[in-house]
């Protein structure tokens, strides 16, 4: 399997396409620490081989720090109704072989994660990592830095 990604704004997948707004950046400017960012996406397309159709494959996403820590994307209740950080996202897919396919050609799976109120409490180098089946197929490096004021 390979994997193409990009990060944006905003994206979403809609009939099999993926539909994205301010794509295809690396850095998020921030004007001071603790920071929130309002919304980020990343977007991925799966490319998988034939012999890997008709079969279960599970995706995740993660971020890490430059460091290799999984930093949490966000927050969500336990049962107790306690905060707890989310360390990763993803799911279960799988792709069949219709009638048309041609022996070895591969199929395509879209996929975009939107992630709303990622908070950064200083300045780093991050990553993006997409893994299928736990192997990692796509990395995407992610800068936060903070904008650096004019004197007037």
């Amino acid at each position: 399997m390979r994997i193409d990604a990009f990060l944006a704004d905003s994206a979403e997948v809609v009939n099999g396409k993926i539909y994205s707004l301010g794509a295809g950046w690396n850095t998020i400017f921030v004007r001071q620490f603790p920071a929130a960012h309002r919304r980020l996406a990343v977007a991925a397309t799966v490319h998988v081989p034939f012999t890997a159709t008709n079969a279960s494959h599970q995706l995740e996403l993660k971020l890490l720090t430059e460091d290799g820590k999984e930093y949490p994307i966000g927050v969500r209740a336990d049962a107790e109704g306690n905060a707890q950080p989310v360390r990763g996202m993803g799911g279960e897919f799988t792709l069949g072989r219709p009638a048309h396919l041609v022996d070895g050609d591969e199929q395509v799976a879209c996929f975009a994660f939107t992630i709303d109120g990622i908070r950064f409490v200083q300045a780093g180098m991050f990553s993006w990592v997409i893994s299928v089946d736990g192997e990692e197929l796509g990395r995407l490096p992610m800068r936060v830095q903070q904008v650096q004021q004019q004197q007037q």
